[in-house]
């Protein structure tokens, strides 16, 4: 979702409430927040993060996740996450690995990144605009013989070895 479309935390929050009461919203909550806070923070907004009983407690309350609620809280504070970004790769179940293997899983992706990131200055410093047929010439330079190039009646047999 665009960070312009997406809720801040008092948007959220009214929605979720639709026609329950901050009274009502605070027993479902357990007590936390109060429906004195809660409507000071819905409607006058907050200039710094609610604690985190508040998000317990209106996660239980309005049936929405607490990331949802940080993230809301977040954006009111003119703070934009991306929720999910697509050049992200989860790997489900990573989080229960050993902290070694996690900090490995890391390590690699950091590494992999440096590299495509070399590939892609490399690139550009060669002047290759990310078309096809740039690409083409790296996979057949121009240096190459004429059998290696896969050109007819050469029989690749008869070519020297490399």
């Amino acid at each position: 979702m665009d960070k312009n479309q997406a809720e801040n935390f008092q948007q959220l929050v009214l929605r979720l409430k639709a026609d329950k009461s901050y009274d009502t919203i605070e027993k479902l909550a357990g007590g936390a927040p109060t429906s004195r806070s809660l409507q000071k923070l819905a409607t006058k907004g907050f200039t710094r993060m609610p604690d985190p009983e508040t998000f317990q407690g209106l996660s239980r309350a309005l049936n929405v996740s607490q990331r949802d609620l940080v993230l809301a809280a977040a954006r009111t504070l003119g703070i934009y996450i991306e929720a999910e970004n697509p050049s992200d790769l989860t790997l489900i179940g990573a989080g229960r690995l050993p902290n070694e293997s996690q900090e490995l899983l890391r390590s690699t992706s950091r590494e992999l990144q440096r590299w495509m990131d070399r590939s892609q200055a490399e690139d550009a410093r060669k002047g290759y605009e990310g078309s096809a047929d740039a690409y083409v010439h790296e996979l057949f330079p121009t240096e190459r013989m004429a059998a290696d190039k896969g050109e007819s009646n050469i029989d690749p047999e008869q070519l020297p070895e490399s």
